[in-house]
């Protein structure tokens, strides 16, 4: 097997937003302990370290803004970055806590083209998660993921297990998949190295790491099998983002929206699905919800088609109070369907733009506000057309029409008959039942036109075919 281990460990950082030009740090809380986690460069050029108590650290940096991690939020990110990996293999693994993903991609190597054309497709993919990535290659879960930790990167990886422990044995043994007290207390007897620890006899070692953690050891080598739940993406798609502070214009809403609806994209991808509805839920300062449904009139997970959508749509919105909260809700989904390009490569067609302009005005303008010429169920010409989408009846069609039909019927002699009677009788319900029998025929100067006859035998010019 052939793991690629996806790193990602500025995510506790990430999942907030953070601004880049101030100091800004991550917290936990361990009891009545509050320490940082993570900071961002302004706050490491003001002294500020990972480990430091928050008190002290707002003592030595008044200025610096903080929130508290949110483990659920990043864990809805690795989620993300696993429904990216889909594409690039299975099965999929998640280590939420741990802020990786694995992904097994010996058996689509050749499917890429080669273990080349697959390092080429993984540096250059534009859907790739806008994610701080390490990267590590090796047979096993554990190893690739210490790849990872070091950062080995994708062209240094290791390709089979026999090169394993050339590899990792200059390491530090801090490194290895061991409990921190095992870890201490091999690091008391003097080791440093990885080669250092697997030099010792095994039951040595193993009166000192017990059963579990020889078992570890045989894991990281290749020596023994490592169990793992393949990722499977959930039913639904549902992220939240929560703002550090209120926001008061609908032009912030875009940046979070941008980025939910990427995650969105890929889950599509992943379950080769598309989406034609889903709603936005926005909380207010005063914890007022609001919910505003996004309809699409084709399914898509075309990222640009739906952020073009609901711009119009966030646009339209009035920020009484300031919002603190927004939630991105899929729950229906619909088969996915190639698109076939022309001859020349383009596969966006007069009628996509034109289904694409519809929705940019009914998001803008509110669905009520568009009407489309259609066929209506009522045979009777002057009412077989409906400006209204509720009077459409899915199906509906009638025989050949003339395109320009004359404002109100006038009577003629016509020349000659050139069709067999069409007989159109409706109206009973609204007093207007008036039988007629249509005829194409030509005029007294032959020109081709749409006649009808009354129940008296009269005949009626009603629209022209040329």
């Amino acid at each position: 097997m052939r793991w690629l281990c996806i790193l990602l460990p500025d995510l506790s950082m990430e999942a907030l937003a953070p601004p880049t030009d101030m100091p800004f740090a991550v917290y936990e809380q361990q009891g009545s302990r509050k320490f940082l986690s993570q900071v961002n460069a302004p706050a490491r050029q003001h002294g500020l370290r990972v480990g430091m108590g928050l008190p002290g650290a707002l003592g030595l940096v008044p200025a610096l803004r903080t929130a508290r991690r949110k483990p659920d939020l990043e864990a809805a990110l690795v989620q993300d970055v696993a429904c990216w990996a889909y594409q690039f293999g299975t099965p999929v693994v998640t280590n939420a806590a741990g802020h990786a993903v694995w992904v097994e991609v010996a058996s689509s190597i050749a499917l890429f083209g080669g273990w080349p054309a697959l390092l080429r497709r993984l540096h250059t993919a534009q859907d790739a998660p806008p994610y701080h990535r390490q990267w590590g290659v090796a047979p096993t879960l554990a190893c690739a993921y210490l790849q990872a930790r070091i950062n080995a990167g994708l062209h240094k990886g290791i390709l089979r297990v026999e090169d394993i422990a050339t590899r990792i044995g200059p390491l530090p043994l801090m490194l290895l998949p061991l409990p921190p007290e095992s870890l201490e207390l091999l690091q008391g007897a003097g080791l440093s190295r990885i080669a250092d620890v697997m030099a010792m006899p095994r039951e040595a070692l193993g009166r000192r790491l017990g059963p579990a953690g020889l078992k570890a050891l045989d894991q990281l080598y290749g020596r023994a099998p490592e169990a793992f739940v393949s990722f499977a993406p959930p039913d639904c798609f549902r992220r939240r983002f929560d703002f550090g502070e209120p926001v008061e214009t609908a032009q912030a809403l875009l940046f979070p929206l941008k980025m939910m609806l990427g995650e969105l994209c890929r889950y599509l991808y992943t379950r080769d699905v598309m989406v034609q509805h889903f709603a936005l839920h926005l909380r207010d300062s005063r914890k007022r919800r609001s919910t505003h449904e996004i309809g699409l009139l084709s399914p898509s997970r075309d990222p640009e088609r739906l952020l073009r959508i609901v711009r119009e749509k966030v646009e339209r919105i009035q920020i009484q109070d300031g919002l603190i909260e927004i939630t991105l809700d899929a729950q229906q989904f619909s088969a996915a369907h190639a698109v076939q390009d022309d001859l020349f490569g383009n596969t966006s067609t007069v009628g996509q733009q034109l289904t694409e302009l519809k929705e940019r005005l009914a998001a803008r303008l509110g669905t009520a506000a568009l009407r489309e010429i259609a066929v209506s169920a009522d045979q009777r010409p002057e009412r077989s057309s409906a400006t209204s989408q509720s009077t459409v009846v899915p199906g509906t069609h009638h025989p050949p029409r003339p395109l320009w039909l004359l404002p109100a019927p006038r009577r003629i002699q016509p020349k000659r008959l050139l069709s067999p009677p069409e007989r159109i009788e409706l109206g009973w319900l609204d007093g207007d039942h008036d039988p007629r029998d249509y005829f194409v025929a030509q005029d007294q100067n032959d020109r081709v036109c749409w006649v009808f006859r009354t129940a008296d035998g009269a005949y009626y010019l009603h629209g022209y075919w040329q």
